[in-house]
């Protein structure tokens, strides 16, 4: 049980790593005047690329053994491209009904939902 609140909690704060990051950039560039699926995906790249490293050398260390494995990868990037789809498609969604500034606020709450989601993939099936 000690290792699962370990996971929780090292998920977690990468996650609010990953978050600044990407809503980060997508603020920036959208601000910028570049397209909110633009900028959803830059922002989600960018925080994937962080997030990725961290979670396999600290979060997922005792089940990757600090080794990246191509499966890891392939399965850490279908889940990456699935998740980017389901927060690209609310965003654009949401923009079509609001201003630019409720989707600055919007995003990190997208993001914090779908890490919930994101932690059990990543336990149960990327880093295995």
């Amino acid at each position: 049980m000690r290792v699962w609140f370990r996971q929780i909690f090292l998920f977690g704060m990468v996650g609010a790593i990953q978050v600044i990051i990407d809503s980060g950039v997508l603020v920036g560039l959208s601000a910028a005047g570049i397209g909110i699926t633009i900028a959803n995906v830059a922002g989600r790249t960018s925080g994937a690329c962080v997030g990725f490293l961290l979670n396999v050398t600290t979060t997922f260390s005792n089940q990757t053994e600090q080794r990246l494995h191509g499966r890891h990868l392939a399965r850490f990037i279908a889940t990456w491209l699935t998740l980017t789809l389901i927060s690209t498609v609310l965003l654009y969604l949401l923009r079509k009904q609001a201003s630019l500034e409720i989707i600055w606020v919007a995003k990190p709450v997208v993001e914090v939902f779908l890490a919930f989601v994101s932690f059990f993939i990543s336990k149960f099936w990327i880093y295995k």
